[in-house]
């Protein structure tokens, strides 16, 4: 008998995904079966990576907070404006995306339970899950596609979630730094 991969063998136990840790503090949950997924960690201009905890997106020190870095699941939005390179972000293997959303007090970010290849595959339909991402320098800048104007944006202080800041806004810190991880 012919099998496609490792767990089909009987009697053989493959960890699962879940399992794996790369690296200090860096864990993998999922894997997107998608070919052309890229995975990154991303960290701010203090060099604080992106971490999931609670079901938000925070920022903190690797050392110093006890967190894991979250690989960063990319990929693009193929349904829209290519030079302005549309992303999408997902979280835990892309089965949770980071998506803009409209509160009381004006855009905001939120991770939703969302598959990012559902996304990759409907296109227009993913425009609050859709950042526009622009280089400056070896740094980029992550614009909300539904809120032209407002940015990716990390905090001073560690533990704290990111947020969507306005372009004007002075104390913004709008750089990420894209380490490629797998």
């Amino acid at each position: 008998m012919v099998w496609r991969n490792q767990s089909e063998v009987p009697g053989v136990r493959v960890p699962g995904i879940q399992d794996l840790q790369q690296g200090p503090n860096t864990l993998i949950t999922e894997i997107c079966s998608l070919p052309m997924a890229s995975y990154y960690i991303i960290k701010d201009a203090d060099q604080k990576v992106l971490y999931m905890r609670d079901s938000q997106l925070l920022v903190g020190d690797l050392d110093a907070d006890n967190c894991c870095t979250d690989k960063i699941c990319i990929l693009s939005n193929r349904a829209l404006d290519r030079p302005k390179i549309p992303i999408l972000l997902g979280i835990h293997g892309g089965s949770c995306c980071l998506a803009c959303v409209e509160t009381e007090e004006g855009p905001s970010l939120q991770l939703e339970d969302m598959n990012i290849e559902d996304l990759y595959k409907g296109g227009e339909q993913a425009t609050c899950f859709t950042f526009f991402q622009s280089s400056l320098g070896s740094a980029f800048r992550l614009e909300a596609e539904a809120w032209p104007g407002w940015f990716l944006c990390g905090v001073a202080e560690s533990q704290q979630p990111v947020w969507l800041a306005k372009e004007s806004d002075p104390s913004a810190c709008t750089e990420f730094y894209f380490e490629q991880s797998w």
